[in-house]
């Protein structure tokens, strides 16, 4: 045989082992792709733009296709056309949905764009959460170590639902306390008994730990709790209803807070309330059934609809300390880190620059800082349009250790050594001044002079200001009033809500409790002062601010009102003696504003014979004034809502 016929058959040979090598390949990155969702669409569905067929059809060229869409999608956006933008970008994304960019163009402008060309909170939300539902329930499962979506879907939790740019913002926040009142149940609340942040959050880890270890399947309930079969079996018969979302709305408006009677004795006035469920809340025979099945409701409704993690958001709790997941930036913070650690698990040294580390760590430490500034919620589903955000010490430190790491991990961020300024260590100084503020105000001086201390001794701190080093070296007292005067915070709605929420509280438990009435008044005065301060500079005195509520108003116009509900809320988080003897030794007017509040709530707190001997009702014609001022407002605030509805 001649050379030449053995050189093509070893050429033979060797194509043949490679085509059978390829096959092989093919197989397992066909496998790869179906398990990671890295295929394309390859059929059209019913309802589908005829877009998303022709693209099909255009096989190897519907990358080009593609890009035609998405510039043409842009221009449109670009032309303020944002309506026939979303459709584009839907068909995109069913065309590539491992196209992250895409993703998050049609989220913003669902969130932002066409959120702010409606005319009524109620819809602006619809659209608000559509963006959210697009990214949370649709863009990250099919990219789910994509950061820039985690990035997004963080960032509209953080600077729309929960910053104040919007005009709608107020009705955002309230909206989103009362989905996620139903979702997980009200958190535990800070007592006379659990007042550190270290106690506050073993509270909180022992409430989502009933969810975390519910059991996953319906069957696996049934079988360690036999009501709970019974239960299940007579809700779909009797109210023909599935254990869902709608199970956990009963839950929370009939049995929640201890006050299932109560509600219970309205029920039968609502046509809307399905009768055979309430029923069924009420039967003791059944106790042990909804006590199991609950817990399994809210665990496959986080997991199946709002695709969270439960043993997540139980690490982050232990982590970052007691999230309230009835506050929006905790979602933020949540959904941020989320990116972080999946992203992480793909970044080398050769595709750093791929990943926005940088940026999503920003959204994470800007959402703590939010959750110091306003992370203390006080919501009541039975009484949706009122919520209270005030600051929450709990989050300091963890802004702290948050940093750190961040910093520890190496190459993705600013190079404090060889910089004299970076953002990370400015956002770090301001929240210490912040904290150091707002915790003298309070009158918890030794906690203040620590966080000023913290603040002089900071090794990362920023060398570009040369007045820093005169700025923290003064009496902390003097720092406290150059902070305001100095820095002009007066505009500022944070610092705002922290000097005036502050006032009153050190007002309360330095004077009032401690019997110090002229600590009282002379805080009680500096919140009026302030209040009065922002609400004409903010409010009354910025042209956007026109309408019924401001984009910036973080606290009623009316401070003798807000005085009456902070009072409310102390008493309630204090309980007995503590909040009781606030709320005796109180003038009478301010007890007046703060009894409508409180009375509410009575069976949350005590038994209501108990309630009327530690809160006693105050004047009944000035109580009887009062209400009925209050009762015109909401009249008046509800025929508001309905013109504008309409």
């Amino acid at each position: 045989m001649r050379h030449d016929r053995w050189i093509q058959l070893g050429a033979v040979g060797v194509m043949a082992a490679c085509l059978a090598a390829s096959g092989l390949l093919t197989m397992q990155v066909a496998a790869s792709l179906g398990r990671n969702k890295l295929v394309y669409t390859d059929r059209a569905e019913d309802g589908d733009p005829p877009q998303v067929a022709l693209g099909i059809a255009m096989g190897a060229f519907r990358g080009l296709f593609v890009n035609i869409l998405w510039m043409r999608a842009n221009d449109l956006k670009q032309a303020g056309k944002y309506y026939e933008a979303v459709d584009l970008a839907s068909t995109i994304t069913k065309l590539q949905p491992r196209f992250p960019r895409v993703w998050a163009f049609h989220a913003w402008n669902l969130a932002y764009n066409i959120s702010v060309a409606t005319n009524t909170p109620q819809e602006r939300w619809n659209w608000v959460q559509s963006g959210i539902r697009l990214l949370r329930d649709e863009g990250i499962p099919n990219n789910p170590n994509d950061l820039l979506l985690h990035k997004e879907l963080a960032w509209i939790f953080l600077h729309k639902v929960q910053g104040t740019m919007d005009d709608s913002n107020a009705y955002y926040k309230r909206a989103h306390a009362r989905e996620w009142t139903v979702v997980l149940g009200p958190p535990p609340r800070r007592t006379a008994q659990v007042m550190t942040t270290e106690a506050l959050t073993a509270e909180y880890v022992k409430w989502l730990e009933r969810i975390a270890n519910a059991k996953d399947t319906l069957a696996d309930v049934v079988a360690a709790e036999p009501k709970a079969g019974v239960l299940v079996e007579r809700l779909k018969k009797e109210a023909g209803w599935d254990p869902d979302l709608r199970v956990l709305a009963l839950v929370e408006e009939y049995r929640s807070l201890s006050r299932m009677r109560a509600a219970l004795g309205r029920a039968g006035e609502r046509p809307d309330v399905n009768q055979a469920a309430v029923a069924m809340l009420a039967d003791q025979e059944l106790a042990k059934g909804w006590a199991a099945l609950v817990p399994h409701i809210r665990k496959r409704v986080l997991i199946d609809t709002y695709h969270m993690e439960p043993d997540r958001m139980l690490r982050y709790t232990k982590q970052f300390g007691p999230l309230d997941w009835r506050h929006a930036a905790a979602h933020a913070v949540y959904w941020g880190a989320r990116g972080v650690e999946e992203a992480m698990l793909r970044a080398e040294n050769w595709n750093q620059s791929d990943y926005d580390f940088l940026n999503t760590d920003r959204v994470v430490i800007q959402s703590l800082q939010e959750l110091y500034r306003t992370g203390e919620v006080w919501y009541d589903y039975l009484s949706p349009d009122f919520l209270m955000q005030l600051p929450s010490v709990d989050f300091i430190p963890a802004y702290g250790r948050s940093l750190d790491a961040m910093i520890k991990r190496g190459g993705k961020f600013e190079d404090q050594e060889k910089r004299v300024y970076t953002s990370y260590a400015a956002g770090y100084e301001n929240l210490l001044a912040d904290a150091v503020r707002f915790l003298y105000r309070r009158g918890q001086l030794k906690e203040a002079e620590e966080y000023y201390k913290l603040g002089r001794e900071f090794k990362g701190q920023n060398l570009n200001d040369r007045e820093r080093v005169a700025k923290w070296s003064v009496p902390i007292d003097e720092f406290v009033v150059n902070e305001i005067k100095d820095e002009d915070r007066f505009t500022s709605p944070s610092v705002a809500l922290q000097e005036v929420a502050g006032a009153l509280w050190s007002a309360y438990m330095n004077g009032l409790l401690m019997g110090n009435m002229d600590m009282f008044r002379r805080n009680f005065e500096y919140g009026r002062r302030f209040h009065a301060e922002y609400i004409k500079t903010q409010v009354f005195n910025t042209a956007v601010n026109q309408g019924d509520t401001a984009r910036q108003e973080v606290f009623p116009r009316d401070y003798e009102k807000y005085a009456g509900q902070m009072m409310a809320w102390l008493a309630r988080q204090a309980g007995v003696p503590d909040g009781a003897i606030v709320y005796q030794r109180a003038p009478e007017d301010l007890k007046v504003r703060a009894y409508v509040w409180l009375e509410p709530m009575k069976d949350q707190m005590m038994p209501p014979a108990d309630f009327d001997v530690w809160f006693p009702a105050p004047d009944e014609k000035l109580l009887n004034a009062y209400r009925a001022k209050v009762k015109a407002e909401e009249t008046d605030e509800a025929e508001k809502a309905k013109i504008q509805a309409k």
